[in-house]
């Protein structure tokens, strides 16, 4: 690698680390708070927490790479430009476009390790967290029972709890309820209650403290009340309800079971946004997905990775600016394109997987627009000498606002 390169890599490198932090953190809080508001509203302990957090990692970090790679590359080329280093460059024979390569390479590598990020890993932390949250609002927590939430046993019973520690093991305030066939209604109340798991067979049971059984007859109108120190009730948490496997949503298949699916429904024909109710027993899911949902998931995910390859094409003319111009106008429309850029795509996709209109030609077609785009901007930017395109957009726009507002100001009173 030659100086040239790693002086380039030493600007962009630690600005694309600390925004990737700096963004991962922010979206990370966010969505802490809406999961302990889960956890606190159904007593599930704060690792439990942590745990749902650690399955969004890769979600936010594939969001969090674009946004870090586009801006540590325009300012990089700010603080080239503004400092008059870009100037002396360029002066030495060497152009823009060829500045820029280590900023592509750096995004080649982003962009392989986005589709390991989307293609596999999120996938896996979605179905995870999904598992997690099912289990919580279920009542199951970690092989525990969760406090307020309905229990439906196998055994008939439906069961409560008033408050739930230590992962869910330790129960305070239990009450369990069942009504047989012949109309009996069996009511049974503890003031403590203790999880306790079998070393031997597995089997998990629970034991109650100071119960208070009563039964009542609908042929006799009696009711029969038996009262105890200590009942073990064996309990077989695994046979509660089990949520699906992995491949009922889109977004939980890996890159490889997508490109699959969507083979599989071009060889067999099958097109719309409807699914299938009966799948093959070899399917993952409880039912085929639809094949617009399965397309439109399989080319965002391309299309979205692919076009971090140009937003260093995009960052850099945007950068580019001399002493005299205003330091915001390209960070501001660079953020404003990258965001509508990445909407646009969301809602393509969106849109297309609910419609069953064919996404291949729809996303990649708005793909070919944003590689042309940025392509023209940087081949105008480095072969035009004297004001860069982006200030002279920045000036129209002045000029433009400037002639807005020219009306509304006062005029000065002759002398």
């Amino acid at each position: 690698m030659k100086a040239i390169d790693r002086y380039v890599l030493r600007n962009i490198v630690p600005t694309v680390v600390i925004i990737l932090f700096i963004a991962f953190v922010i979206l990370c809080m966010e969505r802490l708070m809406r999961l302990l508001d889960i956890a606190v509203g159904n007593g599930v302990s704060t690792l439990v927490v942590f745990r749902m957090l650690f399955n969004l990692i890769p979600y936010y970090i594939g969001l969090a790479l674009p946004v870090a790679l586009f801006l540590g590359v325009l300012l990089a080329f700010r603080k080239l430009s503004l400092q008059s280093e870009l100037d002396a460059i360029n002066s030495c024979g060497i152009g823009v476009d060829r500045v820029i390569r280590p900023a592509i390479g750096l995004a080649a590598v982003m962009m392989v390790f986005n589709l390991v990020l989307s293609g596999y890993l999120n996938p896996y932390g979605r179905y995870a967290l999904r598992v997690i949250e099912f289990d919580i609002t279920s009542g199951v927590i970690q092989q525990g029972i969760g406090e307020g939430i309905f229990m439906n046993l196998p055994n008939g019973y439906t069961l409560r709890v008033e408050q739930s520690r230590g992962a869910g093991r330790d129960l305070y305030g239990v009450f369990a309820h069942r009504e047989t066939e012949d109309g009996r209604i069996i009511t049974m109340t503890a003031k403590r209650g203790q999880l306790l798991t079998s070393v031997q067979d597995g089997i998990v049971s629970l034991r109650l403290y100071d119960v208070t059984r009563s039964e009542w007859d609908p042929a006799s109108k009696g009711t029969g009340t038996l009262q105890t120190g200590v009942f073990d009730w064996p309990l077989n948490l695994a046979e509660l309800a089990q949520f699906r496997k992995r491949g009922g949503d889109e977004r939980e298949l890996t890159l490889f079971e997508l490109m699959r699916g969507e083979l599989q429904n071009i060889r067999e024909g099958r097109t719309g946004n409807k699914a299938e109710q009966t799948p093959p027993p070899d399917m993952r899911a409880e039912r085929i997905l639809p094949a617009s949902a399965v397309s439109s998931e399989l080319h965002g995910r391309l299309v979205f990775s692919l076009s971090m390859l140009f937003l260093p094409m995009l960052a850099a003319p945007l950068g580019i600016m001399t002493r005299r111009a205003s330091r915001s106008f390209g960070l501001i429309l660079g953020i404003l394109l990258l965001v509508s850029y990445q909407k646009v795509l969301e809602f393509t996709e969106a849109y297309t997987g609910a419609t069953g209109l064919p996404s291949g030609l729809a996303l990649w077609g708005i793909f070919v627009l944003f590689m042309i785009g940025t392509t023209y901007l940087f081949i105008a930017t480095f072969r035009r000498s004297g004001t860069p395109p982006v200030q002279q957009m920045e000036a129209q726009w002045s000029d433009f606002i400037g002639k807005l507002i020219a009306p509304f100001r006062a005029k000065r009173k002759p002398a």
